[in-house]
């Protein structure tokens, strides 16, 4: 978790988040690395490669998924 700002908190899943060195560990939202994540009872931000959940658990979950490199924006 980088932080919450406003009632929502942001996190960056990036390789090695769970101890996994492999290319493809730690930065896919899958539910073993969602559940490793501090907990947050509100809205969720989270950046990683991809996204394992589909638009309901999504929904369920208050998640706003953003995929990196492409969705982060300089302002």
């Amino acid at each position: 978790m980088l932080g919450i700002h406003k009632g929502v908190a942001y996190y960056l899943l990036f390789n090695g988040i769970l101890g996994d060195k492999r290319p493809q560990g730690g930065n896919v939202l899958t539910s073993k690395v969602f559940k490793e994540l501090p907990p947050h009872d509100g809205p969720k931000v989270i950046y990683g490669e991809t996204s394992r959940f589909g638009s309901e658990r999504l929904k369920a979950e208050q998640i706003t998924f953003k995929q990196i490199p492409y969705d982060i924006k300089a302002r």
